[in-house]
Parts: structure tokens; C-alpha cells; sequence
């Protein structure tokens, strides 16, 4: 056997410089990718077309209810007996404000 100079082996708890290139390009494509991602404001932007998308939906409902609403009036004038006029448009009334009120709830819930 000869004395030959061995170089000193690498520790096992210090990395290597291969690890340690490895662990920085792990980090800059995890940087990168966070980066070139959607825009953080994103979610914000959803939220504001959101809003945009209710006031819109909600002035066209308005607005349709309105015609429906007289031209229902009319039609039970027209075919109702006068006595039963009340209590049917009563009733019309009572299924058109549930109605509005389970759309707006559900736009609510999605807006929260």
C-alpha cells in the first residue's frame, strides 16, 4: 500500500455544491412561478365584477318585475271574479317577494 494524499470526504450533514445548486434552482422556479402567476389582485377584480354583475342584474330585474307585475294585475282584473281579485294578488305579491328574496340571498352568499 502506498501513502497516497486521500481529499477529505464530504461531511454528510454539509451539502455538497450539486445540493446546494439544486436547492437554489428549486427556489427561483418556486419564486418565478409565484411570480408569473395570476395577479394577487385577482380575487379582488372577481370580487368588483361580482358587485357589477348584482347592481346590473338587479336594475334589469327591477325593471322586468315592474312589467310583470302589471301585466299579472291586468290579467287578474281581466279573468278574475272582482270578489277573488285580493286575495289573488295577495298571493302573486307573497310568491314574488320569496322569489326575490332567495335570489338576493344566494348573490349574498357568493359575494361573501
Amino acid at each position: 500500500m502506498t501513502d497516497t494524499p486521500t481529499q477529505p470526504t464530504a461531511d454528510a450533514d454539509q451539502p455538497t455544491d450539486q445540493q446546494t445548486n439544486h436547492r437554489d434552482n428549486a427556489r427561483s422556479t418556486a419564486e418565478s412561478d409565484a411570480t408569473s402567476g395570476f395577479d394577487p389582485r385577482s380575487n379582488e377584480i372577481h370580487r368588483y365584477l361580482a358587485w357589477g354583475a348584482l347592481a346590473v342584474c338587479s336594475l334589469v330585474a327591477v325593471f322586468a318585475l315592474s312589467q310583470f307585475y302589471g301585466s299579472v294585475t291586468s290579467t287578474i282584473e281581466l279573468w278574475i271574479d272582482p270578489k277573488f281579485q285580493p286575495p289573488i294578488r295577495a298571493a302573486f305579491n307573497l310568491v314574488v317577494l320569496l322569489t326575490s328574496l332567495i335570489g338576493i340571498s344566494l348573490l349574498v352568499r357568493e359575494l361573501k
